[in-house]
């Protein structure tokens, strides 16, 4: 429900969940801009926080206030190179070569950490309210672009992050240098008829190409905590059922039929842009895009010990 209310303002009582004791609002970013939005939640005493980032705000037929940065954020950190799908296409940036799969990682990874781009904004975030709380636990938590940029800043901070039905991080990951290292705090939650979540909204015909989306990655970093909708459930792949709403009135709140939480584990086998060449002129052998069997492991930072059971915050 955090995640949710990241999409709206604290005064849209229409749209707004109520989340009850022990959380309130404890301050909210990004209202009177157009890029990184959402709200950070507390408990009664302050410690422990969320932070809960807004997803993407563009529909296919509507644009929402932010529409225009979220889409450029989408296409920067969820595909191959720069969003360029074709040459109809306007790509976010130019390391792409003019063969249409050959692109440059050296430049990928300089223009990821420019300021348009909501990671630098995130990372702000976190550590402005780590600042003024620094006794406080602090949780990342999102929902799609939003879920993913909090696994990305959990990542950089060694901090707790949740997401749900974000889209693959791994690759973004990869390109900021990010440490892997076992037993991370995170987790992604998502289900099998979401196209996006599983990285399958990509190519000619899908929502995301019509909607102007280069939704290519499809590999996770941390746990992965998928309902298999599809198969139990007979639910079909519909990019419609990325919507939070979905995830909380046809998941989480389900009144018949529940659908019990799903296992968390590592992804394994997973490889993004196979069929992508990246060059890289510092040397070396740059990657082909972001691999399970690519991570390199680090050694874990020290950071607050997590819940055994990450559900029993609200988000």
């Amino acid at each position: 429900m955090m995640t949710s209310n990241a999409y709206t303002g604290a005064d849209n009582t229409t749209d707004w969940y109520d989340l009850g004791e022990p959380w309130n609002l404890n301050t909210s970013f990004g209202w009177k801009s157009d890029g990184v939005r959402g709200h950070v939640f507390s408990n009664v005493d302050n410690s422990l926080m969320v932070i809960s980032f807004k997803g993407t705000s563009v529909g296919l037929w509507k644009d929402g206030p932010t529409g225009g940065n979220d889409k450029i954020n989408d296409n920067m950190l969820f595909s191959c190179c720069c969003g360029r799908i074709g040459r109809v296409w306007s790509p976010v940036c130019d390391c792409y070569e003019e063969n249409d799969y050959v692109c440059k990682v050296d430049c990928l990874e300089k223009i990821i950490l420019k300021t348009e781009f909501y990671y630098d904004h995130a990372m702000a975030i976190y550590l402005d309210v780590a600042e003024q709380y620094p006794n406080t636990t602090i949780w990342l938590t999102g929902h799609s672009l939003g879920g993913s940029l909090a696994s990305l800043v959990g990542q950089t901070y060694g901090v707790p992050a949740l997401s749900f039905e974000a889209p693959g991080d791994k690759l973004a990951s990869t390109r900021l240098h990010l440490p892997h290292y076992n037993n991370m705090p995170l987790w992604h939650f998502g289900h099998t008829a979401d196209p996006i979540f599983i990285g399958e909204c990509s190519g000619p015909g899908s929502s995301c190409w019509y909607g102007g989306f280069a939704m290519e990655s499809r590999c996770h970093t941390g746990n992965l905590c998928v309902w298999d909708t599809v198969k139990n459930y007979g639910w079909r792949v519909d990019a419609l059922t990325h919507r939070i709403k979905n995830v909380i009135n046809e998941i989480l709140n389900r009144k018949n039929n529940v659908l019990p939480l799903p296992e968390c584990k590592k992804e394994t086998r997973c490889q993004d842009c196979e069929m992508w060449t990246f060059t890289d002129k510092r040397g070396g052998n740059p990657p082909s895009g972001s691999s399970t069997s690519a991570s390199t492991s680090t050694t874990a930072p020290t950071i607050s010990e997590p819940p055994d059971n990450p559900w029993i915050i609200n988000t």
